[in-house]
């Protein structure tokens, strides 16, 4: 019996292994290829290591591409929709999780069934709404449509469920409205979810490409994304330059997830499936 555990154990880590090497490899050929040059890159057969590292590839993109600018566009986008997004699900989510009023299970079910619409079907009527408000080829444009959340409602939905109503109604019969009950109990009861939540808003807002190719049209105005995408030409790819914004650009989604890793983990754990 031992045997057979010690088995499963050894085989358990050397799969985990295995998958970690796998998972690693691409992030590591990228952070490479960052300090190749572009003959470098082309080269037959592969060369894995650069001969020497070229920091310089790090100056040319935020020197001739634009670099800082695509930066700050994409951290205006990703504070200007993290933080409204966790606020105002949250919001939702206490008065699908705590309030009764007409039609709430209907409400309810609509939006879930909503989540299987792909971003595709509603990308043009997006584009004409935005087009009514004067947002095309701004932020704003960018920002605004992705606020509102399906996922991040039910997500803290789910967290709130679990918390006793018990905590609500004794609150109540103190003279506690609604308002102070959500600010005073549930919100620092949610601290994880809430941080879990925020950590997933912030890497979708920092990463999405197809709206915001979309909706803006000025160099000025792009973000990341769209700035890395136009290393890519028409006829050649400069791999070495594209690497290079690809690592700049993730660093500080690492650096988010490093600081909120263990309110990112505790926040999935405690979100249930409780209906």
């Amino acid at each position: 019996m031992r045997r057979r555990e010690l088995s499963g154990k050894v085989f358990a880590v050397a799969l985990l292994t295995l998958l970690s090497i796998l998972t690693a490899v691409p992030f590591v050929w990228m952070i490479v290829t960052a300090f190749k040059t572009e003959m470098e890159t082309m080269r037959i057969p592969m060369q894995f290591f650069p001969e020497a590292l070229q920091w310089e590839n790090f100056v040319v993109i935020f020197r001739q591409f634009n670099f800082w600018t695509y930066y700050q566009n994409s951290i205006m986008v990703a504070i200007g929709i993290t933080i409204p997004q966790v606020l105002i699900s949250a919001l939702a989510a206490y008065a699908f999780a705590r309030l009764d009023f007409p039609g709430k299970n209907i409400i309810f079910v609509s939006l879930m069934m909503a989540l299987m619409v792909p971003m595709q079907l509603i990308l043009v009527p997006r584009f004409v709404l935005m087009m009514e408000f004067r947002w095309i080829d701004r932020l704003m444009g960018v920002i605004v449509p992705g606020i509102p959340s399906i996922f991040a409602t039910f997500f803290i939905r789910q967290h709130i469920m679990t918390i006793p109503k018990e905590l609500d109604e004794a609150a109540y019969l103190e003279g506690c409205s609604h308002p102070r009950i959500f600010g005073h109990i549930i919100l620092p009861l949610c601290k994880p979810t809430l941080a879990a939540m925020a950590t997933l808003a912030l890497v979708f807002s920092w990463n999405t490409l197809l709206w915001p190719l979309t909706v803006l049209s000025s160099m000025s105005n792009f973000t990341l994304p769209i700035g890395i995408a136009n290393f890519r030409g028409q006829v050649t790819v400069t791999f070495n330059l594209l690497m290079t914004g690809a690592t700049v650009s993730v660093l500080p989604i690492i650096a988010v997830f490093l600081v909120g890793q263990r309110y990112f983990i505790e926040g999935i754990a405690t979100s249930g499936l409780k209906a």
